[in-house]
């Protein structure tokens, strides 16, 4: 919005000082205008464990597969310095997910693993279900919560979710190449029987 002082320019074209690019990326490692990551994204979710479980069950619109279930449990707490009120208790809570077991939906899984390990699954703040603040949420990465229903009822059948699933976790600077980083090695191996 003013003359730029030691002007960085980003590899996505758009220039900032060097002084106010900084600060951004201290908070957050993307570009403020076209939202460009640089580097790994982490979140301030609570501490909590992440299961995968595989089942011969289809989910509908994926009737010759089976599905995957991905299981969350973080426990209650204490909100930390960057949580809206450090020190105050938050209640624990346990979420599920659904994905067809096909190629894409493994890639999915493991693209969530990954968000998961980079604490941006969930977050703390306001439920819009049911209207309290200081409360585990979901951080804006869509899950199927059930096996049917539709959209409508976050569940199957969506021929378009894995999609878009995939761009929100994109956004979030979650892309094929997170799940092949060193981080990941100890997901791979417990996972690699099922697939």
């Amino acid at each position: 919005m003013d003359v730029c002082t030691d002007p960085k320019r980003l590899n996505c074209g758009h220039v900032f000082c060097s002084g106010c690019i900084a600060q951004q990326f201290s908070y957050k490692p993307s570009c403020p205008q076209c939202g460009a990551v640089y580097g790994k994204m982490k979140g301030n979710q609570p501490p909590g464990r992440v299961s995968i479980n595989t089942s011969r069950r289809p989910l509908p619109g994926y009737t010759d597969c089976g599905s995957i279930e991905i299981n969350y449990d973080i426990p209650a707490g204490y909100q930390r310095e960057d949580h809206p009120s450090p020190g105050t208790m938050y209640e624990g809570i346990n979420r599920s997910g659904h994905l067809p077991d096909t190629s894409k939906g493994r890639l999915v899984c493991k693209l969530l693993n990954v968000a998961f390990t980079r604490k941006l699954i969930f977050t703390i703040g306001h439920s819009r279900t049911t209207g309290k603040d200081g409360v585990v949420t979901w951080n804006d990465i869509h899950h199927k919560t059930r096996r049917e229903g539709g959209p409508q009822r976050f569940g199957y059948p969506d021929k378009t979710y894995l999609d878009r699933v995939m761009e929100e976790l994109t956004v979030k600077g979650v892309t094929e190449d997170s799940v092949d980083q060193d981080e990941h090695e100890e997901y791979t191996k417990a996972f690699s029987e099922h697939w």
